[in-house]
């Protein structure tokens, strides 16, 4: 049995997988070379290269999205787990129906 298989799913949305990169700002570093691995309206994983970012940690994310014509977007997120692959964050101040738009374009892509 896995740890998956003994933890409940503590998402609220179902992500989907993505690729694309990002940009990770937390205090005065920035990680200019992350990608996006999964993406809901409330949350994302991003792998960030090994580097450490502590839990509850506030970051800047950036990133453009090829399929939404390259539009680029900027959101405040909090680290909620952190492996040694990356991170797990909750994004906020999020609408959540420009998020849901931008799924269904990544789903259509």
């Amino acid at each position: 049995m896995t740890d998956r298989d003994r933890s409940p799913e503590r998402r609220a949305g179902r992500r989907i997988p993505v690729s694309f990169g990002s940009v990770l700002y937390y205090n005065s570093l920035m990680l200019p070379e992350c990608s996006i691995r999964d993406l809901s309206p409330e949350g994302a994983f991003i792998v960030t290269g090994g580097h450490f970012l502590p839990d509850r940690a506030l970051l800047d994310l950036a990133f453009n999205v090829p399929a939404a014509g390259g539009v680029p977007l900027r959101f405040t997120a909090q680290v909620m787990r952190c492996t040694d692959e990356g991170v797990g964050v909750r994004l906020q101040h999020t609408e959540t129906n420009s998020m849901r738009n931008l799924i269904e374009t990544l789903y259509a892509a």
